[in-house]
């Protein structure tokens, strides 16, 4: 897992790359406790499934986002709720309504999901 930043993003959109985006708020309890520890796990098993995971800050402070940049990306990927964990296949969101997991086993499932969503035909 690797924490990028908003123009990083931005650069791995433009070159159309799969990959699993978790927003996050360092104010967020969810976030910064519960998810943390379960995220090297989450990793694993994405990355043997040829995703990479890819933490970006959206907000220090409640209600305070890092830039109008990172407040347009959280609108346009559903809002509000963190953590938010979103799968991007060739630069394109395709399911970003997974909200708050944050134990081992949910996200296991998110994986499981991911898995599930990628081998459909598009």
């Amino acid at each position: 897992m690797s924490n990028i930043t908003i123009e990083q993003l931005q650069q791995l959109l433009k070159d159309e790359r799969s990959f699993v985006l978790n927003i996050v708020a360092n104010w967020c309890p969810d976030c910064t406790v519960r998810q943390v520890e379960n995220l090297p796990l989450f990793a694993r098993l994405l990355q043997e499934n040829g995703l990479d995971l890819y933490n970006l800050v959206v907000q220090e402070h409640k209600g305070q986002f890092l830039s109008d940049a990172h407040q347009q990306l959280v609108t346009d990927l559903g809002g509000h709720g963190y953590p938010r964990t979103v799968l991007f296949e060739e630069g394109q969101a395709i399911d970003s309504d997974n909200v708050e997991v944050t134990t081992a086993v949910g996200l296991q499932h998110l994986v499981v999901r991911f898995q599930e969503i990628r081998k459909k035909p598009a």
